[in-house]
Order: C-alpha cells, then sequence, then structure tokens
C-alpha cells in the first residue's frame, strides 16, 4: 500500500515543480534536467514516471484540470435547476481559478504549443469539446424545463465556453484593466440572464 502511495506524492512533486518551471520558462526552454532539479529528482528517476517531456506536458495538462473539477462540489454537477447550475458552477469556477493562476498561466501555455504539436492539440481540442458539453446539457435541460429560451443549445454552449476561454487568454497575453475573476462572473451571470425566457433579444 505504501509504494503506491509514495508514486503518487512523487508525481505530484514532479507536477507542482513542472508547472513552475514551464510558467517561468516556457515550454521549449524547460528541459527535463531543470524539472528534476527543481524536484529533487535525479533525471533517471524523472524519466521512470514520465518517458518524455511532452508526456510529462500533457499529463500535467489532466492532472491540473481533475485537480480543479475537484474543488467543484457535487452538489453543484447534480443541482436540478439549469440556471442554478449554471450560476453556481461560474461562481465556484471564479474561486477556484483566481486562487489557481498557475494552472491558468499553465493552460494558456498549453493551448499555444496545440498550434505545433498535434498531440497537444488533440488533448485540447477534446478538452474543448468537453467543455461545450457540459454546458450544452445544463442549457438543453433549462429548455425541456422551460426556464431557457429556445436557442441552439449547441451555439449558445459554444459561446459561454469561448467567452471563458477568451478571457482567460487575453488576461495572461496583455497588461489587462480587469479582474479575471469578477469578469468570469459577470461574463455568466449576464449570458445565464439572456437565456431566460423574455431575455433573449
Amino acid at each position: 500500500m505504501s509504494r503506491p502511495a509514495g508514486k503518487e506524492n512523487r508525481k505530484e512533486e514532479i507536477f507542482q515543480a513542472a508547472v513552475k518551471c514551464f510558467n517561468e520558462n516556457g515550454y521549449y526552454r524547460t528541459s527535463m534536467d531543470m524539472i528534476a532539479e527543481r524536484a529533487k529528482i535525479t533525471k533517471r528517476g524523472l524519466y521512470y514516471h514520465f518517458k518524455s517531456k511532452d508526456q510529462l506536458f500533457i499529463q500535467l495538462f489532466h492532472h491540473m484540470n481533475r485537480k480543479f473539477y475537484e474543488r467543484i462540489p457535487r452538489s453543484v454537477m447534480t443541482d436540478t435547476d439549469p440556471e442554478h447550475r449554471l450560476l453556481r458552477f461560474g461562481k465556484i469556477a471564479s474561486s477556484a481559478l483566481e486562487e489557481n493562476t498557475d494552472f491558468l498561466k499553465f493552460s494558456q501555455e498549453f493551448l499555444s504549443l496545440s498550434l505545433r504539436k498535434p498531440e497537444i492539440r488533440k488533448v485540447m481540442t477534446s478538452y474543448y469539446r468537453e467543455q461545450v458539453e457540459r454546458v450544452q446539457a445544463s442549457i438543453e435541460k433549462g429548455i425541456r424545463a422551460g426556464t431557457f429560451a429556445a436557442v441552439d443549445p449547441g451555439k449558445m454552449a459554444r459561446a459561454i465556453v469561448l467567452i471563458t476561454m477568451g478571457a482567460f487568454n487575453v488576461f495572461f497575453s496583455l497588461d489587462c484593466d480587469y479582474d479575471l475573476s469578477d469578469q468570469h462572473t459577470f461574463d455568466i451571470t449576464h449570458i445565464v440572464g439572456s437565456l431566460k425566457k423574455g431575455g433573449l433579444v
């Protein structure tokens, strides 16, 4: 029992070191040597856990996403009121993201690499589609319940996801004049409000 737990703890330490290296230096200027040194592990030990920098980079993205969703209470995901569910998810996500800027910065680096690396593009595309599907399911539920206007749920879900991704990308690409959490909350609140019957123009 102790060996698997120790292995997972070691991987967590590597992930923590890796995200700092990638955020400080970028993907191309980060080496496995740098990550190993920061994680206080031998290079051989690092390669025991991850066969390549690409594998570590991709697994780190999945790991950080899992950690983010672990912060979302199950009650939010099972909320039967579609409007409350979207608003609660937006509020909790804003808070979680505000406390995890390392994740947001890393996600920006990950997204930029999808332009050049097909494997990363595939992972990013899958992630994007999962987000759209989650939001779309809530919108469809709201339409069926008569809470939301009869909009195209796929296009509206895509709009919400793209607006959210855009706000994050711009925030880390420019000297922005807005608070990311506040802007995200504003966007979600007003988009969900526009979905309510009579709210869409």
